[in-house]
């Protein structure tokens, strides 16, 4: 189903809609934060029941502040997914999409920009310039071990996970905004899949509303051949 974004706290929309494969389960970023939290709350007591009170009540808190500075950036979407490779591989990750501010000029142009201001080498593997149903698209794949805070999780040690990540940033056609779809997961072995999935993700993006359910579907499925190779 196309989905039209919303900035969490706001009641304006924007002038962009999202489509999403199977395997997807949403947060609702914009819905009564008590309710979320109890949500999640119940989640991790099923997930880990040797987790204590303290701990479940800590690794609450710490995804709504998480979430809370992910708002303030612009987040209109975050989810988790779950899809099995051909392989049999189960490839899990998060999902998350956001929209701010970009300098006024041509939009053609944005992605361009993007690349050039970002740095090369570091934890970027690919990085480059691709065309998308809604437009021209910088898409940046990196590889990095990122801190994992012990609080999250409601335990005293801070731990580390490497992640591969890829982001696509493309600007709104007529108005000076930009939208950015990022897609991460620790599952490294499945990497060839994974850039596949976030590019299908990618290219459900639209900044013209729905007509037919039948030619969205037919644009998602072209949109799912990987630039990567």
């Amino acid at each position: 189903m196309m989905q039209e974004a919303v900035t969490p706290g706001s009641a304006g929309l924007l002038p962009m809609w999202y489509t999403l494969p199977e395997g997807f389960h949403p947060i609702d970023v914009s819905g009564d934060a008590a309710a979320r939290m109890d949500g999640n709350y119940d989640a991790l007591a099923q997930i880990c029941p040797s987790a204590t009170q303290r701990q479940l009540i800590t690794s609450v808190f710490s995804f709504e502040a998480a979430l809370s500075k992910l708002a303030e950036d612009g987040l209109v979407h975050l989810s988790s997914f779950t899809l099995c490779t051909d392989d049999d591989l189960l490839l899990t990750g998060t999902c998350q999409i956001s929209v701010a501010d970009r300098p006024p000029g041509d939009p053609n142009l944005f992605a361009r920009s993007v690349l050039d201001a970002h740095p090369d080498g570091g934890t970027s593997l690919q990085k480059g310039v691709i065309e998308l149903p809604a437009g021209i698209a910088a898409v940046v794949v990196s590889d990095a071990v990122v801190p994992v805070p012990g609080a999250f999780f409601g335990v005293p040690t801070d731990g580390a996970a490497e992640v591969l990540s890829v982001s696509f940033q493309m600007a709104f056609p007529r108005t000076p905004q930009a939208v950015a779809v990022t897609l991460s997961t620790e599952e490294l072995g499945a990497q060839e899949e994974f850039l596949e999935l976030a590019t299908v993700v990618a290219g459900g993006i639209s900044f013209s509303a729905p007509q037919h359910p039948s030619t969205l579907a037919e644009e998602n499925t072209a949109a799912a051949a990987s630039p990567f190779g």
